[in-house]
């Protein structure tokens, strides 16, 4: 149970970095996307002088902004959805804290091998709603985001546990 612990407890730990830097990237995708659209809405870009002598080009930048609006959805995460992988972060930040109490509780012999079971298993069952939410918006994993996560993670447990120094 010892060892089943440590692995969700850096697991915890990686989905939170990997949810984490995944939200800064969509929340970047989506800003330089809203400032695309607005540089060349109406008011913008196309309210130049120059496109009265270029009405064809006016008229296609015009017509693609339009399709890349009504298809956002599908190409750049909406701020709804950035929002619940906010919430997914802060419950995965949240379980990591719970998995490390119970870390802490059973190596110093606070509890029981049993009671770590029931509070383990308590705590895996929250994770259900979590896992269909991230499954509903996030569809495939970024690989250079989930190395960067990794790397991340694995440095915050050899300094929050002082790892390096055991091998």
């Amino acid at each position: 149970m010892r060892t089943r612990l440590w692995y969700e407890m850096t697991t915890a730990k990686f989905n939170e970095r990997y949810l984490t830097l995944l939200i800064g990237q969509q929340r970047l995708w989506l800003n330089y996307f809203n400032l695309m659209i607005t540089l060349f809405s109406t008011a913008g870009i196309m309210g130049w002088r120059i496109w009265d002598k270029f009405p064809l080009v006016s008229c296609i930048i015009i017509s693609a902004i339009s399709i890349l609006k009504l298809v956002q959805q599908n190409i750049i995460p909406s701020e709804k959805q950035i929002e619940k992988l906010d919430k997914a972060s802060d419950f995965y930040f949240n379980l990591h804290l719970e998995l490390e109490k119970l870390w802490f509780d059973y190596e110093s012999e606070r509890i029981s091998e049993i009671e770590l079971q029931n509070k383990f298993h308590e705590l895996k069952q929250s994770e259900r709603q979590i896992n269909q939410l991230i499954n509903e918006i996030h569809k495939k994993e970024n690989k250079k985001l989930a190395s960067r996560a990794e790397q991340d993670s694995i440095q915050f447990f050899n300094k929050a546990f002082n790892l390096s120094n055991h091998e």
